[in-house]
């Protein structure tokens, strides 16, 4: 059996227990509380925020405080440092990336903070399972061709029970579908709280796609 160094089972529980998480990109700082207020009023309690953005941690730590109830998932992790950087966060709960880079994942294993890297192909998914990963973000999971394409790259290691983070081209039309696929952890949805949405300060847009996105999940994978 492949060793899960790389997530421990608590974090891959918390993370099934919510199930969804709003992929977030903060441009100023002001807004990281009213978005993480918002999801939170709409149900959602897990987020990636990505480190595109020079708010990105400040906002982290702003989230952290105010609401410890907030799985906060750190995104965009690519280059080295940003891991043991981000690790020393008060409240900073998982890490992913994009794509799979080995040293990354080392990086994460080495500091401690529960990682999922992204893995598009079996040749990447096998790269990331030789590092002790068996949880692992599906992206871009449409581009992709969506559950057909996964169902079919996750067959030869099922016996593994591997998990997939899918993100990309995930929306309120398709979400059901993933939440009745049992490899699946969690989805990712930018769509929840789209980054024109947090620009426009539009809260109740966002309370009201985490709500919705909620009750479809949950109407599946019943708490």
């Amino acid at each position: 059996m492949i060793q899960n160094l790389a997530m421990p089972v608590e974090t891959t529980q918390a993370l099934e227990t919510r199930g969804i998480i709003a992929v977030l990109e903060i441009e100023r700082e002001e807004d990281a509380i009213p978005v993480a207020r918002a999801l939170l009023e709409g149900g959602v309690s897990a987020i990636e925020l990505g480190l595109r953005t020079q708010a990105a941690e400040p906002s982290i730590a702003l989230i952290a405080k105010q609401f410890p109830q907030m799985l906060i998932g750190v995104g965009t992790i690519i280059e080295g440092g940003q891991a043991s950087r981000v690790k020393k966060y008060s409240g900073v709960g998982f890490g992913v990336s994009p794509g799979i880079n080995p040293a990354i994942v080392q990086e994460a294993i080495s500091c401690a903070l529960p990682f999922a890297p992204g893995i598009a192909t079996p040749s990447e998914l096998e790269t990331a399972l030789s590092l002790g990963c068996r949880v692992v973000k599906f992206f871009p999971a449409e581009g992709m061709g969506g559950l057909s394409f996964l169902k079919s790259m996750d067959a030869p290691y099922r016996h593994l029970g591997v998990r997939y983070i899918p993100l990309g081209g995930i929306s309120q039309k398709n979400l059901t579908d993933y939440a009745n696929t049992p490899q699946v952890l969690a989805i990712g949805g930018s769509w929840i709280a789209h980054k024109e949405l947090i620009a426009d300060a539009n809260w109740n847009a966002i309370t009201q796609a985490a709500k919705a996105a909620k009750e479809l999940w949950d109407a599946i994978r019943k708490p």
